[in-house]
């Protein structure tokens, strides 16, 4: 968190990420993923947009990584949410990519909670939901992007 009391989207850090409309159903559903962030660039429009660069672990045909500009509508402590802009593309979608923690990934993600219970994590990754991603995927601290 920054000194103005909004979530701050840093590099090597992981978020959760839900998108409306999602991948599956009749586009009403929200897909949810946690991201690792790899980069995030102001793009100094006075449009509040973003250069995001970040890597979907749950992405429907598997891990991806993803360069997209998202323009914020709303910023809180916690949570931000955000136009996707498609160059060139009428879709509709925006994200909410918020603080990630332990109640978000059982909650959202309860395959990987299951298969990957963080009691049998050693150390940080059992009590810090980062440290506990990292783990899961791989990452070392100060990498940018997994092993995978």
């Amino acid at each position: 968190m920054t000194q103005t009391g909004k979530l701050q989207l840093g590099p090597n850090r992981w978020y959760g990420w839900q998108m409306l409309p999602g991948y599956l159903g009749e586009g009403y559903l929200p897909y949810f993923s946690p991201i690792l962030i790899q980069r995030v660039n102001p793009q100094k429009t006075g449009k509040r947009i973003l250069r995001l660069d970040f890597w979907n672990v749950f992405y429907l045909n598997g891990l991806k990584g993803f360069g997209m500009d998202i323009q914020i509508l709303k910023h809180t402590e916690g949570y931000l949410v955000a136009d996707l802009l498609y160059p060139g593309d009428t879709n509709d979608r925006c994200a909410i990519i918020s603080h990630i923690e332990f109640g978000w990934l059982e909650q959202h993600c309860p395959t990987l909670w299951r298969r990957y219970p963080p009691e049998t994590m050693s150390g940080l990754a059992q009590t810090c939901a980062n440290e506990y991603l990292n783990a899961v995927y791989g990452v070392k601290e100060g990498e940018q992007g997994h092993r995978d």
